[in-house]
């Protein structure tokens, strides 16, 4: 069973609210963004499932603020729940160690955070080339122009995810320990 309490599905839609808010605030300065490293800690000592299922409603609640354009629903369909079900998994394997300091889960983090940011830009230029039926050239030409932009939000997921991965996780599993069980 994916819920076992209210409490279960209060800390996921608070996680899906504040995902929203990150979004929100930070939509206006290009490439930075906090939603990976929230999502990343959360799905990390949550779970696979929870953290699919905030991606999921994240996904699906960010249209009603930024709009209900098809290339990006489906963007953000297949980017965010991958982005939770990897990372939950790896919290997983991690089960055993997810105490504060453990350097491999860290730096697997950090490196699951900058691939799957990059990867990102990749699948949005996919995806918006397919759905707008660019030509070969105008699918390069806007892969190539999206470049800087992968490189900021590359950083910005290097950054955010090395300062921030123990804090909030050090939160996320006392929520877990003291409300979840």
């Amino acid at each position: 069973m994916l819920f076992k309490t209210s409490k279960e599905i209060a800390i996921t839609a608070l996680m899906t609210a504040l995902l929203i808010v990150v979004q929100y605030v930070l939509s206006a300065v290009k490439g930075v963004e906090l939603v990976t490293v929230f999502l990343l800690c959360f799905a990390f000592c949550f779970g696979p499932l929870k953290g699919v299922v905030c991606a999921l409603s994240f996904s699906l609640l960010r249209c009603f603020i930024f709009g209900f354009f098809p290339s990006v629903l489906v963007l953000y369909l297949i980017y965010y729940p991958s982005f939770a079900l990897t990372v939950g998994l790896l919290g997983k394997r991690f089960k055993k160690s997810k105490k504060e300091g453990n350097l491999a889960a860290y730096l697997f983090a950090i490196g699951v955070a900058v691939l799957f940011t990059m990867s990102f830009t990749a699948l949005d230029n996919l995806i918006t080339a397919l759905f707008f039926e660019y030509s070969y050239e105008a699918a390069v030409a806007y892969y190539i122009a999206s470049l800087p932009t992968m490189a900021i939000q590359s950083v910005c997921a290097l950054i955010s995810v090395a300062v921030l991965f123990y804090p909030l996780t050090r939160v996320f599993l006392k929520i877990e320990k003291n409300v979840m069980r």
